[in-house]
């Protein structure tokens, strides 16, 4: 694996050279972390002790997204029964600037807007009456009333230079009849480019550098060179995403700024999914591409949620609740990886994964060799999505054996005790007894969906189902415990909900549970 890391660094970084002839080998000038409240909004106090270890690993900014809990005024229909006070707002930013952190809000204004799309108020903004997830690129007019005065709210409590619009995947591009018949005649590209130029021109014209995701603009290039010079663009790669030269060189050639963006918490991730050593790799292998590549920041991005939502209408497309696809481990449990991206972010040289972590845990834990070559394997264990049609997980390996893998590590780690930080470790055993809950479960739903399931099956499917209940619910209470005071309360029960609502769904159907 260190090989592989290795050759595909040097590939990357002979690509980049390629990309620009003037190669930056100076530090990074926006080192940051993001924050993404679409769900698990945290404490005030959880934000500081966040600022506080990002500031402590050398990170010197944070990307907020509040979504839905900021402290809205004209837009107060937008706020959730999260959202904090236009104080508390200021605290933490003033606080922020006592590390040396400067506090970027991200608010997005095309694509993800479905917390305020939501509301009827804004329903004619839409793209979509089914979708409500993306603002029509047509709607200029009324999309510039609303958003010069939300941008305004959110950059009052925010004197940073930057100014953050999202603009990232924009799914519903010219899927309305009108725009569907603008992109046929002048191109998706014009669409969008119309439509962001105006926004970046209102952040521009508060006197801030506007930023803005590249995605889709790499993938509709044509009209880039309308959307004003001062905007950044930033270019983000997961980990499992082909670097497209061609691709990154209409942002060289278009002579804008721009910034790179990894992952800490990205799809597939999930509660009890975490592809830890994806996200270690991402360091090691599109960092040093970034850099030689001369980019000006990096961000290390980190998603609450798949950033989808499935809707709960009524008649007349009256939407009556939203839920995320996908929800994920808190932030509360990757320390590490923030430790991580800050030794990456930092060092000219190439980041090394396995030394990092080794070194992490002789320091963070007070392991030896052999203890931190433990907690090694257990990042680098195989972690992907498992299938019940075919009962085996991506790789094709079967549930039963992807358990065992799993209960054998935690064999391991149950085996190691941190002198210090100990809390901080528990973390690692409750994702792992999370995943292994899960796929107890995942084994006793193949059984349910398999076409040889009859009802004599029943009583044992139960049985099995009732013990791994009993398991998840004081996994529940350990995940309560663990994030308490880090997470708002509300926030916590619902994401332990969501994990448990399926397998409580099968018992009353297995139980002919009538309440």
């Amino acid at each position: 694996m260190k090989r592989l890391i290795v050759t595909l660094t040097a590939l990357l970084v002979a690509c980049a050279v390629s990309l620009q002839a003037q190669v930056r080998k100076d530090d990074f000038k926006i080192k940051a972390m993001h924050v993404d409240f679409r769900a698990e909004v945290m404490t005030l106090e959880g934000l500081k002790d966040m600022a506080r270890w990002a500031s402590a690993q050398g990170l010197n900014a944070i990307i907020m997204e509040w979504e839905a809990s900021f402290p809205f005024d004209k837009h107060a229909t937008i706020c959730n029964s999260y959202a904090f006070t236009a104080d508390e707002v200021r605290e933490f930013v003033s606080y922020c600037a006592t590390l040396g952190i400067d506090v970027i809000p991200l608010q997005n204004c095309i694509g993800h807007c479905e917390y305020i799309l939501r509301h009827d108020r804004y329903a004619d903004l839409r793209e979509s009456s089914k979708d409500p997830s993306q603002v029509c690129p047509l709607e200029i007019e009324k999309a510039r009333s609303v958003f010069k005065e939300i941008f305004a709210e959110v950059a009052a409590l925010h004197p940073s230079k930057y100014f953050h619009i999202g603009a990232d995947e924009a799914y519903l591009l010219g899927q309305c009849p009108d725009c569907a018949e603008f992109a046929a005649t002048q191109g998706k590209s014009r669409l969008f480019v119309n439509y962001v130029k105006e926004m970046a021109q209102i952040v521009i014209d508060m006197g801030k550098t506007p930023i803005m995701w590249a995605d889709v603009i790499m993938k509709h290039p044509d009209a880039i060179g309308d959307i004003p010079k001062e905007a950044v663009f930033v270019y983000w790669n997961y980990g499992n995403y082909a670097w497209d030269v061609n691709k990154l060189q209409v942002l060289h050639n278009a002579g804008v700024e721009i910034w790179g963006a990894t992952a800490m918490r990205s799809n597939p991730d999930n509660v009890y999914l975490t592809q830890w050593a994806k996200h270690f790799n991402n360091l090691a292998t599109f960092v040093p591409f970034a850099r030689e590549s001369g980019y000006a920041g990096m961000i290390q991005t980190s998603w609450s949620t798949g950033g989808t939502y499935r809707f709960h209408f009524d008649q007349n497309n009256e939407i009556i609740n939203m839920q995320p696809i996908r929800l994920v481990y808190p932030q509360a449990g990757f320390n590490i990886l923030i430790a991580a991206t800050g030794k990456a972010y930092s060092q000219t040289e190439p980041f090394e994964p396995e030394k990092f972590v080794k070194e992490y845990a002789h320091d963070k834990y007070g392991f030896d060799a052999k203890e931190a070559q433990v907690l090694w394997d257990y990042f680098q264990m195989p972690q992907e999505v498992v299938f019940v049609h075919t009962g085996k997980d991506k790789r094709g390996v079967p549930i039963g054996e992807v358990r065992a893998e799993c209960e054998a590590m935690r064999d391991r780690l149950g085996e190691l005790t941190p002198k210090a930080n100990d809390k901080e470790f528990e973390h690692y055993k409750l994702m792992l007894d999370l995943r292994i809950n899960y796929l107890k479960y995942k084994e006793i739903e193949v059984a349910y969906e398999s076409s040889s399931f009859s009802r004599s099956q029943a009583p044992e499917l139960i049985k099995r189902l009732e013990t791994v209940m009993k398991e998840s619910d004081e996994l529940g209470k350990r995940f309560v415990d663990m994030n308490r005071g880090y997470l708002r309360d509300g926030e916590l029960r619902y994401v332990d909900g969501m994990r448990t609502e399926k397998m409580k769904w099968l018992y009353r159907c297995l139980t002919n549970d009538r309440s």
